[in-house]
């Protein structure tokens, strides 16, 4: 009994031994793979053609390899905010899922689990999409006005590198973390040129982009910058104000699409109440299934036809 116990033990603090070793491999692979990301545009300048995931300088918290993902692919939004709600949005997506199923009367089988990961997968990448499509929106609502404030600061005589540090401590989200993360390159020994590179390339806004331009056309030619930022200011808003004439004028479209999107199910509770034996045909029937699945099928690619056709109207 006795060996049975020390064996046992000395499984157990085998198996304790090796985790930690890994674990402890797993922190240095991450420490040098951090190294190698802050010595690549040191080294290399603004010449450095690296696509960085996140801000390299600032990490205040320890981040799961799920939310480092997410922040790589989604940059303006949160991983601890936004992964509740992706998971709400997975699982209010494979609830609805199975109903539809139940509904169209599919009988289960093998390909129920593949199907309902897939859908939760989707739901939560469109969810990740529209609360970055949030951010974007809120970014560019915010930038004029922060811009505005790096020119009275530079008219006031302040440098623009200081200007922008001065600006960014009191903008809000997410203007005020981009401003930011640049200072933090700055801070770190960065030049001008690559704290910019890296941030607008990890953002990829082509407002914040317009931006770095700016200063770093104005380093190297020289001249007052206060000319160029109000013109910069005035060209986002004015590109703001068309974008959102263009989402104006597609209101009545939108609004009707969904109108006709919501007609058969309210035409179908309708008439479940005035004729119920016109809607048992559909669900009694392999002829009145096969017509509910075929309509519905039609009505779904007929969304993502309209979206996919939207979505190029706005690009």
């Amino acid at each position: 009994m006795l060996l049975l116990f020390a064996i046992g033990g000395g499984v157990w603090l085998a198996v304790l031994a090796v985790g930690i070793v890994l674990w402890g491999r797993s922190r240095d692979r991450r420490l040098r793979e951090r190294i190698k990301q802050a010595a690549h545009p040191l080294s290399q300048g603004a010449k450095a053609e690296i696509e960085p995931e996140e801000s390299i300088f600032r990490q205040t918290e320890r981040r799961s390899r799920l939310s480092r993902a997410i922040n790589a692919r989604y940059s303006l939004i949160e991983p601890r905010r936004a992964i509740p709600m992706m998971i709400l949005a997975a699982a209010g997506a494979c609830i609805a899922a199975w109903f539809g199923m139940w509904f169209l009367q599919f009988e289960p089988g093998w390909w129920i689990i593949p199907l309902l990961c897939l859908v939760a997968y989707v739901a939560a990448r469109m969810t990740a999409s529209l609360l970055q499509k949030r951010k974007e929106a809120e970014f560019i609502r915010q930038f004029p006005e922060v811009v505005d404030q790096i020119v009275r600061l530079a008219r006031a005589g302040v440098p623009p590198l200081e200007a922008i540090s001065v600006v960014a401590q009191d903008s809000p989200p997410p203007a005020g973390p981009a401003l930011q993360e640049v200072c933090e390159g700055l801070n770190a020994g960065l030049d001008a040129e690559t704290a910019l590179s890296l941030t607008s390339r990890r953002i990829k806004l082509a407002e914040f982009t317009l931006f770095a331009s700016v200063i770093r056309l104005q380093r190297r030619s020289g001249g007052g910058i206060t000319a160029s930022f109000s013109n910069l200011a005035n060209t986002l808003r004015e590109n703001r104000t068309i974008a959102l004439k263009a989402r104006a004028s597609t209101a009545q479209t939108r609004l009707t699409l969904m109108v006709l999107t919501a007609m058969p199910a309210l035409v179908l509770v309708g008439q479940s109440f005035i004729s119920p034996e016109s809607v048992d045909i559909l669900f009694e029937t392999d002829q009145g299934v096969f017509m509910l699945r075929l309509g519905i099928g039609m009505i779904v690619v007929g969304l993502l036809v309209a979206r996919s056709i939207g979505a190029r109207f706005q690009q």
